[in-house]
């Protein structure tokens, strides 16, 4: 049947159709995830230089460096099991956007109670606390739009995989499109072969 094709994992194999997902969603969405990871470590270095003004449950906890690594991991865990999806590829993508999700969920919590904390103006604060504060705050919320960006795409891409590893195989799913099976058992048509030459030129009696 076109269009249809099957993705072995391991023992099991799952149908897929071209009209589920897209190519190249994955590998989009693993390189969002890998820039988000960059994001997280970059700025969670600049808010680590805060710390002396700004309150930060997010470095505190070690979440910009542990959630950082963990979807740099997941992006490129992604685009290897859409290039490649193997049992063992397929699996620890999964696994890694699981724990990208928790990560992502922890973010989000620690920056709504950053913003909470250093949301208030104090009047013991100079004009330098004040710029910290502000700059502080400014990448908490910058980070909190890509950390629930990140919430998002680990939770889609997790279940994806783990819709493609359910035992029933009756569930539409796109690896690779394959190619249009010819079914060789069915004979080709005879065609008419068209008179000989000599047939052509024998003269009429």
């Amino acid at each position: 049947m076109q269009g249809m094709g099957s993705l072995r994992l391991g023992s099991r194999a799952v149908m897929y159709t071209a009209e589920t997902l897209p190519k190249g969603k994955n590998r989009v969405m693993g390189t969002i995830q890998i820039m988000t990871g960059f994001l997280h470590i970059g700025f969670g270095i600049v808010l680590t230089t805060l710390t002396n003004v700004y309150t930060s449950v997010f470095v505190i906890g070690e979440i910009p460096f542990l959630g950082g690594v963990s979807f740099i991991i997941s992006g490129c865990l992604s685009i290897g099991a859409e290039k490649s999806p193997t049992e063992c590829a397929v699996k620890g993508s999964q696994t890694m956007n699981v724990i990208s999700a928790i990560f992502a969920l922890l973010g989000i919590v620690a920056f709504i109670v950053d913003l909470n904390l250093n949301g208030l103006y104090r009047s013991s604060f100079n004009y330098y606390s004040y710029l910290v504060l502000l700059a502080g705050n400014g990448i908490s919320i910058v980070l909190l739009i890509f950390t629930i960006l990140e919430f998002c795409i680990a939770v889609a891409t997790a279940n994806f995989w783990c819709r493609a590893t359910r035992l029933s195989s009756n569930e539409a799913m796109l690896i690779v499109p394959s190619a249009t099976r010819v079914d060789l058992a069915v004979p080709p048509a005879e065609l008419p072969q068209p008179p000989s030459y000599s047939e052509l030129a024998a003269p009429e009696v």
